[in-house]
């Protein structure tokens, strides 16, 4: 026993009702869940049922190291895909630069030699 109180499957406490969230996390589904297809009644039960046997087998500790162990990889994930933005961001900015100088470069050559052989070339915000 891990003095963890014992709540029946079908207690009033293990029911979230939807008024109870914040209206961010309020759901938009029929069945109330914040996303996803809605379980059926007996695949609830058997969720609850192994949730519980597996709370009931671990320790307050257990459960906070656990608990923990998800975050790290949560935030290992995150960081993974920060960097990668970071990557795709700097890649961007090259690219950006790269079509200014090109812009410029087109500039001076239709402006050298006075006639407009090239494409028309629109300039950022303009119409």
């Amino acid at each position: 026993m891990t003095g963890l109180p014992d709540i029946p499957l079908d207690s009033p406490l293990r029911i979230h009702r939807k008024r109870d969230l914040p209206q961010l996390f309020a759901s938009t589904y029929a069945h109330g869940h914040i996303s996803g297809h809605e379980r059926s009644a007996v695949a609830q039960r058997a969720f609850e049922a192994r949730k519980i046997a597996i709370l009931r087998s671990m320790t307050a500790e257990e459960v906070e190291k656990a608990y923990q162990d998800t975050v790290k990889k949560i935030m290992a994930v995150l960081e993974e895909d920060r960097r990668k933005n970071e990557e795709v961001d700097r890649e961007v900015g090259k690219l950006t630069k790269q079509r200014e100088m090109e812009r410029m470069i087109f500039r001076k050559m239709k402006e050298r030699s006075g006639k407009a052989d090239g494409p028309e070339v629109k300039e950022e915000g303009e119409a």
